[in-house]
């Protein structure tokens, strides 16, 4: 763990400023000289002032003093959120961030980066089998299922690997991958998660059965995915859920229902446009 004069220092020279440039105003380049090399401690006012011209908050430049797991839990809640507004690129630059700080030791931190890394090299790389490998070795990683969030990862990455299976026309492959995924959430207790990204197996699993015209099973994944989303109160894949449901009324020609669910995906369309 770096000492704080540390840490100012290189938040200073990351945005290009000297000592006389920071200290201005605030306190002696000397006096700040003697903070960064961890000679003298400096008052509250002095480091808010220090943080407000270096455009940081205190949060941020405290955060090296933050307890790793704490540090860590940060940076992957940040990287779920990029996930559900399909910002692939800044998981990427918190990837990289992450790995330059050597800091991902435990199985468990080790397995989520691989499936952020499976996500990255499709959606920014376009390389299905690089991100299929990532899954997999993800998958290879034991963890003890005593770590809060054991279920959520393995399931994650199961699915994953489902959807890149079907992507590279390993059909066999992506059936065995959604079945573990699917037969996983269904044992682990899964009102106890909070992890709302798991609404991806339902979108893509049922996605999958509809193009291999299984639409009974098809449709109790989606149905079991809609109520998943109504305990989390959560509107993350709903459109797609929606949409799938939709698709196998139609199949049956249930006018009825088809225009009760068409009317609940336009109040989600709206609901977006606010």
């Amino acid at each position: 763990m770096e000492a704080i004069g540390q840490v100012l220092k290189e938040f200073r020279k990351e945005h290009g400023m000297t000592q006389k440039d920071l200290s201005k105003g605030i306190c002696s380049q000397s006096v700040l000289s003697r903070i960064e090399n961890n000679e003298e401690i400096p008052n509250i006012i002095v480091i808010q002032q220090l943080c407000h011209r270096l455009g940081i908050t205190i949060d941020q430049l405290m955060l090296d003093f933050l307890p790793e797991e704490l540090f860590l839990r940060k940076y992957f809640n940040k990287m779920f959120m990029y996930l559900r507004i399909g910002k692939y690129l800044e998981i990427r630059a918190t990837l990289d961030y992450l790995d330059e700080r050597q800091i991902t030791h435990l199985d468990k931190d080790r397995q989520l980066a691989c499936f952020f890394k499976g996500v990255c090299a499709y959606f920014i790389d376009n390389d299905p089998e690089s991100a299929l490998e990532q899954i997999v070795q993800g998958l290879s990683i034991c963890v003890s299922k005593k770590y809060t969030g054991y279920f959520d990862s393995r399931i994650l990455l199961l699915n994953f690997a489902g959807k890149m299976s079907a992507v590279l026309g390993r059909m066999n492959d992506a059936q065995n991958y959604y079945n573990q995924s699917f037969e996983l959430f269904q044992t682990m207790m899964a009102d106890y998660s909070e992890r709302s990204e798991l609404s991806n197996l339902f979108v893509n699993y049922g996605t999958f059965l509809v193009k291999q015209e299984r639409l009974d099973l098809a449709e109790k994944v989606v149905d079991m995915g809609l109520k998943w989303n109504r305990q989390q109160c959560s509107y993350y894949k709903l459109r797609e859920l929606l949409e799938l449901k939709i698709l196998m009324l139609e199949a049956r020609d249930e006018l009825h229902s088809i225009i009760n669910y068409r009317k609940m995906l336009r109040a989600i369309e709206k609901i977006k446009d606010l």
